[in-house]
């Protein structure tokens, strides 16, 4: 093989590395969101406490006439740095028509009062948009026996 092959070979070897590099970027990854300008649905009035064992979420969902759903995330808090670790989807209520502007109810069981959940939730419409997250919620269980 004469020098310049080599030379050319070596070149498209460090171009492919480049762009390989470059297309991983850095940061998050999530999959790609289609947004509609002034139709992103959105949960409305969220007010959330916790009683006993149980989390308490009250709201309402706006969007699109054909119908509002919405996920719920969980986490643990982390006990040394005192931040979330990474959410799981927890919940997932398919969007229906009938939702829209009514208010909704969901009680969580949050099982043991020895770790400290983190949660939130956003609205999706029947057409895949997805709205904002809501602020976290942070949740730990009372042990009603003492």
């Amino acid at each position: 093989m004469s020098d310049m092959g080599m030379k050319t070979g070596l070149r498209g070897l460090l171009l492919a590395l480049l762009m390989g590099l470059l297309m991983m970027g850095c940061g998050r990854k999530e999959a790609p969101q289609l947004v509609v300008e002034g139709a992103a649905p959105r949960i409305v009035d969220l007010k959330y406490e916790v009683n006993g064992g149980s989390l308490k979420l009250d709201f309402k969902l706006a969007g699109i006439p054909q119908g509002v759903g919405y996920q719920i995330d969980r986490t643990e808090m982390d006990p040394y740095c005192r931040c979330p670790g990474f959410f799981r989807r927890y919940f997932e209520q398919p969007a229906f028509a009938d939702r829209v502007g009514e208010t909704l109810t969901k009680l969580i069981n949050l099982k043991t009062n020895k770790k400290e959940f983190v949660f939130r939730m956003r609205a999706v419409d029947a057409e895949g948009n997805l709205g904002e997250w809501s602020e976290l919620i942070h949740a730990r269980g009372v042990d009603l026996s003492e």
